[in-house]
């Protein structure tokens, strides 16, 4: 029996027999079908996982779940086989998450969500992206000679930590769209949390990579998930009790219990005990968390390949480059005779997102600070504009554009900055709909700090370190209040009105990169879900071409043909997609398997 098969068959009899998630019971399920021997991590990118890759998991059904972990799709499952939305899956998903893929997002995280109302037909979005806490300063980042912290030191340090808005988002989303009750939802988390599962190689791994940092570990990391300075045993239950008991603080007294009451208290403790060791770390107020709140903005979208692509707007930059890099690669190359076997297109792909990044990388910042010209950058004649340039450029680092409306440059230009560890939940319930939520706690662990068995994030590093640059400030600045700029782009795409693709990955800066080309397997070659998620990846960075070295499906050309490219180099990329795909009257999903993410329906 396959991989994909025996899962399936064990999730419909589990699902049949009983509807209480039994956390030792489905580990033994799921890990016994995914299990495989742990390979050296890759040094190139620190999400990527083993070579022996397990087939792709996907489903077709009525309703359907793609996360990144079995135990979080299959906890989702249950969610909407007991009437639930797509909200109470998603809450129900990402909770699980929090203990069974706590390297790549959390409750002390933070995250974007495109929601489909399929009754109203109303798009939204949720921005719970974290926010810098009010005793922030630029330099925060800096040493005491004024330079960038080295990144890896940076991550760890508590003035990387954020307000986090995760928590926030899941309450908002499920009071406006959640049928089950709050508590029900979290249920199978805080089972597995207390009850214990076993770890994943993936986690195992991830902690091992977070060991081989080389940074200050807290002592509460160091105690659950390096304890006698190992990662903990492949075959024996792992628990986070302390999770557990703010997953159950959480379901008695609802979302806001995060922000105000004791659990706040005990966060506020936890971070402003960081100042004995970090003298330069002011600490957060009660009124940080309390002040929190959820975003609702409009969803950045644009008519392109037929179809109308809805996606994040600042201050995610990653729908924004996403948008670009599309309208690009239409303008300079003949995408509707293409197919996935020429290079060329490929190698105009690889342009594209360098030339998308150098603009959203400069223009992107806080809305709060004031408009993002995204209208003025995908302008047709400013993307015409660009095209030309980018076509008689010779292959050399682009610079920003200077969209129509603007007078000049105002920002000095920042480096191209580094972000991980995110996870990507992708839903449609039966009543048709759509959660595609990307989270993130940033890097591997985010900082490697606990508190109520939460792991706290880094995002603070997605701010440019250097608040100027050349006399000017840098747009993507640390400020108080501000929200840093992402890569995250959750995505929904519309033919004449209705949704017809659910995606999204994790894949820090490359996000954009990942999803450009999922969206030209899927709307231009007309791939099915799983070629659309299993096709190699590139990804242009500064002015090297990077290319996938480990794909699950193999090149659909020989490489040789880019070999115009200036050295182009190879290395694992750690996307992540969640997809989900309108086919005939159903819908079809597939999960990435560059990691251990799984798709499953409702028949």
């Amino acid at each position: 029996m396959s991989t994909r098969t025996s899962r399936k068959t064990e999730s419909r009899r589990i699902l049949a027999v009983h509807p209480v998630l039994s956390a030792f019971l489905l580990s033994l399920v799921f890990w016994s079908c995914t299990q495989t021997t742990a390979a050296p991590i890759s040094r190139n990118d620190p999400e990527s996982t083993d070579p022996g890759r397990k087939a792709i998991s996907t489903a077709r059904g009525s309703a359907m779940v793609v996360t990144a972990n079995p135990l979080a799709s299959t906890a989702a499952l249950v969610a909407l086989k007991n009437g639930g939305s797509a909200i109470d899956a998603l809450v129900t998903a990402q909770a699980v998450l929090a203990v069974v893929e706590p390297q790549s997002s959390g409750l002390a995280g933070g995250g974007f969500l495109l929601h489909w109302e399929a009754k109203q037909r109303q798009l939204s979005v949720l921005d719970g992206r974290e926010v810098a806490p009010e005793r922030s300063r630029p330099g925060d980042l800096l040493n005491a000679a004024g330079d960038p912290l080295p990144w890896r030191q940076a991550t760890s340090q508590a003035n990387a930590i954020g307000i986090p808005g995760t928590v926030a988002l899941l309450w908002e989303a499920h009071q406006n769209h959640g049928r089950l009750p709050w508590a029900r939802t979290l249920q199978p988390a805080i089972h597995l949390a207390s009850a214990g599962f076993l770890p994943s190689p993936r986690l195992l791994r991830s902690i091992r990579l977070a060991q081989r940092f080389g940074v200050v570990h807290s002592p509460e990391f160091q105690a659950l998930y390096l304890p006698g300075g190992q990662p903990p045993a492949a075959d024996q239950p792992f628990r986070n009790l302390a999770l557990a008991r703010t997953l159950r603080l959480l379901a008695r007294d609802g979302g806001p219990a995060f922000y105000q009451g004791p659990l706040a208290q005990q966060i506020l403790g936890g971070i402003n005990a960081l100042q004995a060791s970090e003298p330069n770390f002011r600490g957060w107020s009660s009124a940080d968390l309390s002040s929190y709140a959820v975003v609702r903005r409009t969803p950045l979208c644009s008519q392109q390949l037929q179809h109308r692509i809805c996606t994040m707007p600042p201050p995610s930059s990653g729908g924004l480059a996403l948008l670009q890099t599309l309208a690009l690669l239409n303008q300079t190359t003949n995408l509707a005779s293409s197919n996935a076997g020429e290079a060329q297109v490929w190698r105009q792909l690889g342009r594209a997102q360098a030339w998308a990044d150098a603009d959203r990388l400069y223009w992107v910042h806080d809305p709060i600070d004031g408009a993002v010209p995204s209208a003025a950058l995908l302008d047709p004649a400013y993307i015409a504009s660009r095209a030309r340039a980018m076509q008689g450029s010779n292959g050399s680092k682009p610079m920003p554009g200077l969209p129509p409306g603007i007078d000049g440059y105002p920002y000095g230009r920042p480096d191209r900055g580094i972000e991980q560890g995110t996870s990507q939940i992708t839903i449609v319930d039966a009543s048709g709909n759509i959660a595609s939520y990307t989270s993130s706690v940033e890097t591997i662990f985010g900082s490697r700090h606990l508190i109520g068995g939460m792991v706290m994030n880094n995002q603070l590093t997605d701010f440019a370190f250097q608040p100027s640059l050349g006399g000017k400030p840098v747009a993507n600045q640390r400020l108080p209040g501000r929200r840093p700029m992402s890569s995250m782009a959750p995505t929904l795409v519309f033919r004449n009105g209705e949704p017809v693709l659910a995606f999204g990955s994790p894949g820090g800066r490359s996000i954009p990169h990942l999803l450009s080309r999922v969206l030209l397997a899927s709307l231009v070659w007309n791939e099915p879900p799983e070629r659309a998620v299993g096709l190699p990846h590139l990804s242009r960075r500064g002015t090297t071409l990077v290319l996938e070295s480990d794909p699950p499906l193999p090149w659909p050309f020989q490489l040789q043909q880019l070999k115009s490219e200036a050295s182009p180099r190879r290395q694992s990329i750690g996307s992540g997609t969640a997809l989900i795909q309108k086919i005939g009257a159903g819908w079809q999903g597939a999960a990435d398997p560059r990691r251990e993410g799984t798709a499953l329906a409702l028949p």
